[in-house]
């Protein structure tokens, strides 16, 4: 991934860079956020690593300017003050996750990995409707034309299919083709913050409602009114919050956070899920009045193994996305390296095939993809995919991709560095 790292503190942001670094990852830096803005003016980020207090543009102004100038990218807010008002605000305006000063690497590397799990929703387009990115007529045909359908109305929907198969940008597609188009859309993962922080992001909050409550504040029911709102990963609600939610789409009302008044809303619901909801409910760990009343036009995205007419035109989309970032003058995929794609089941879906398609990029030294740069599909290994056949001469390119980092050429080769040790003891390459 490339990461911007925005602080106006150099120690930390060199600290940040090494661990990032260590770990595989690209990095650039900026001192302040209209250093951000423009680094993103200039280059493509995967993650921003945003400092909350800094003198020249703070990051909830940064995050208000980033998406005034349409910059897409998942931003993690770093904070000395950890404060639901900070993230909250931070939310609302788009920010993936918070972490507090110090930060701790660990916690840093799974907020990482979650927002690289998730980036798989990144798909092919589609022609005469504006799907944001999303899919090819021929693959999605009957849900393309289930979502004309119901994008004009205000049903609530509710997306279902695994990780990776696109849910949120079929989401946003809903909403871009609405007549709630020019209203809010705002998006929160139900299992990404606390059961008391969603409650606040969700209905807002009165000052004194808890220690940190220093003002009253609004949540995302009242600042999405008159647009649209994601709830992603909705079967992990608490049941308490599930009965506030409930009531929301009944009546339209809510009350904030440690307030009696009761204010009226007007915003389209719009949830996806990866759990089976109807057996939660029968379990009693999700309501179903709340089932029911999600699921008055469910659409299901299927995954990428039952879709394979998907896999050309996608690959040839992550080839024009990664080739030339990684230096690589690759236009095609041989059809070979496309019939052995379409062999495999892709458990990850469009995450995994797009990270396959990178690695088989920075082992290429042609100008086409071949089947030799491809894992051997089935068989795991230590969490990896082993390599079969050509393995040695993978394995040198690897190398000598990395300058013999032994760390990042196992990451290249999707194995863990103690199979790549033993494979160089098999092959006597160790030196």
């Amino acid at each position: 991934m490339k990461i911007l790292i925005v602080d106006d503190e150099k120690n930390h942001r060199m600290m940040l860079k090494l661990h990032l670094e260590d770990a595989g990852h690209k990095t650039a830096q900026a001192e302040n956020g209209l250093k951000a803005l423009e680094a993103l003016d200039e280059g493509r980020f995967d993650v921003i690593l945003l400092d909350m207090k800094m003198d020249v543009m703070d990051g909830l102004t940064f995050l208000g300017m980033m998406n005034r100038k349409g910059h897409s990218v998942p931003v993690i807010v770093i904070t000395a003050f950890s404060t639901v008002k900070t993230a909250v605000e931070s939310m609302k305006l788009g920010a993936v996750d918070y972490l507090t000063k110090p930060v701790d690497i660990p916690q840093l590397m799974d907020a990482l990995e979650k927002i690289n799990e998730q980036s798989g929703d990144v798909l092919t387009p589609v022609e005469n409707y504006r799907f944001g990115g999303v899919y090819t007529q021929e693959g999605l045909g009957s849900i393309i034309e289930q979502l004309k359908l119901v994008a004009p109305t205000d049903a609530t929907v509710l997306i279902l299919g695994e990780s990776g198969t696109g849910k949120e940008i079929v989401a946003r597609s809903i909403h871009d083709n609405s007549k709630r188009a020019q209203r809010p859309y705002l998006a929160i993962n139900c299992a990404a913050l606390s059961e008391n922080i969603i409650e606040s992001e969700l209905f807002g909050h009165v000052k004194g409602a808890f220690t940190t409550a220093v003002k009253d504040n609004k949540g995302l029911f009242e600042a999405a009114d008159g647009g649209t709102l994601f709830l992603d990963e909705i079967g992990e609600l608490s049941l308490n919050v599930q009965a506030k939610l409930l009531r929301v789409l009944q009546e339209g009302a809510f009350e904030r956070v440690g307030d009696t008044r009761t204010l009226k809303t007007n915003v389209r619901i719009v949830a996806a899920t990866n759990r089976n909801l109807k057996k939660l409910s029968e379990k009693g760990d999700f309501r179903e009045d709340l089932y029911f009343r999600l699921a008055v036009f469910p659409v299901e995205v299927p995954p990428l193994r039952e879709r394979k007419e998907e896999i050309a035109p996608l690959v040839k989309f992550f080839i024009d996305k990664h080739a030339e970032k990684l230096g690589k003058l690759i236009k095609s995929a041989d059809p070979a390296y496309i019939r052995k794609l379409s062999d495999y089941g892709f458990p990850g879906n469009i995450r995994e095939l797009e990270n396959i398609v990178e690695r088989s990029i920075i082992l290429t030294t042609g100008t086409k993809l071949e089947p030799v740069t491809l894992p051997a599909f089935g068989t795991e290994r230590d969490g990896g995919l082993s390599i079969r056949g050509n393995e040695r001469d993978l394995i040198i390119k690897a190398l000598k991709k990395t300058g013999g980092n032994k760390t990042k050429a196992a990451e290249i080769l999707q194995i863990s560095r103690r199979t790549l040790h033993n494979k160089l003891k098999e092959f006597d390459l160790e030196d």
